[in-house]
Parts: C-alpha cells; structure tokens; sequence
C-alpha cells in the first residue's frame, strides 16, 4: 500500500448534447436589400398573425418555402440546404431514407419595444432563424439577443464558478447574414428592440414526418 493508486483517462461522453449551429450567408447585404423590399409590401398587404409569443410585431404566415418573390425563393433554398447539412451531422448516411423533411418558416418584425416571449417550437427537430436587419443597441447592451435557457436544473453557482457547465443561460447577438440553427423544444426568447428601427428576422422550422406508404 506504500504507492499511490494509479489511473488512466479513458473517455469523456457529452450526455444529452444541445447544439447551436451558426452558419453566415455571403451575399447577405444585396439579399437583405431585397427581402427588405419584398417584406414591406407584404407587411401592406398582409395583416399577419397573431402568435402569443410575439409582442408588439409583426409576424407573416408561415409560407416562406412557398413564396415566389425573388429574395424568399434564394433565402429558402439556402436555408434548405444549411438545414440538410445539419440533419447529417445529426444521423449517418441513409438513416432517415423512410422520412420526409417538412419546413416552414416566417418573417418576423420587431418595432421599437417589440420581443419574443420565452417559448419553444414543440415537435420540431431543427428551429432557425436568419436575420435580416439589426439596428444598432440604444442603452440596453443586450437589446434584441436572442436568449436561449438552460433545459435542466443548475447550481446556483454561476457567480462563484464560471464554466459553461454550470451556464443558466446563453445569448447571442444577432448580425445580418447570420443563421443560427437549434433544437426546436430549446427554450428561447428574445430581448425587447431598444433601437430606433425595425429588428426584421426570418425563423423557420424542420420537422420530420414518417413517409406516407404511396400503396394505401
């Protein structure tokens, strides 16, 4: 018993993982300016819905992958392929041969003081969001982040230990050209619009949906 037990490292397993998929759109600055366009004419002419976490804003139907304005059609079809690129990370090759991907998405217009209420987006694999234009922050240095909460219970020790373990929440600043991707049940909310402008973001969703037997 005169020596020290010995030992070696053997694995690390990341338990119940949750990513936050960040990817950036190259030609954003000529695209926006056009979605911008196309955006306040259907803002005239559409009376959008009315979604309980939405406060104060405005949000379109959920039609974004059936849109023929120019700008939707080339958002649409990049964020069908982020998407894609995604969902392979996620399964290996042929693993979801017998489903089909079902995607939605919205415009989404924050005037001055508008924000999104902490909600969740239940039975959706993969939650986006493509932002189109960010005015600049006013006096609240967090104005408009996104904010994502932590699923499970945390020590309260966050100001004693600092350590993304222990993490209760995480925000992000939005930037036009920016997609973030996320799980759809991750609860999120988003920062009250403290600028002078219109916060404008696209979200959409991925579902996936067993294939129908074309024989029945």
């Amino acid at each position: 018993m005169g020596k020290d037990a010995t030992f070696r490292f053997e694995s690390r397993d990341s338990l119940f993982p949750i990513y936050l998929w960040r990817f950036r759109i190259d030609d954003h600055v000529a695209l926006n300016r056009a979605l911008l366009k196309e955006i306040a004419k259907r803002r005239t002419n559409e009376p959008g819905l009315d979604n309980r976490a939405t406060r104060y804003g405005w949000q379109s139907e959920r039609d974004l992958f059936r849109r023929r304005e120019p700008a939707h059609q080339k958002l649409a079809l990049a964020v069908n392929r982020i998407i894609g690129q995604a969902i392979e990370e996620l399964w290996p090759p042929g693993a979801l041969t017998d489903t089909a991907l079902i995607a939605n998405g919205w415009v989404n217009i924050n005037p001055p003081g508008g924000y999104n209420a902490p909600h969740i987006h239940p039975d959706t694999l993969i939650s986006g969001t493509y932002y189109v234009s960010v005015p600049a922050v006013g006096a609240n240095p967090v104005g408009g982040a996104i904010e994502f909460n932590v699923p499970h219970p945390t020590l309260k020790m966050s100001n004693v230990v600092v350590t993304p373990m222990l993490a209760e929440r995480v925000r992000v600043m939005p930037e036009p050209g920016l997609v973030l991707l996320f799980p759809g049940t991750l609860s999120h909310w988003v920062h009250p619009n403290d600028s002078d402008g219109d916060r404008v973001s696209i979200s959409f969703n991925a579902v996936i949906r067993p294939k129908v037997d074309a024989r029945r």
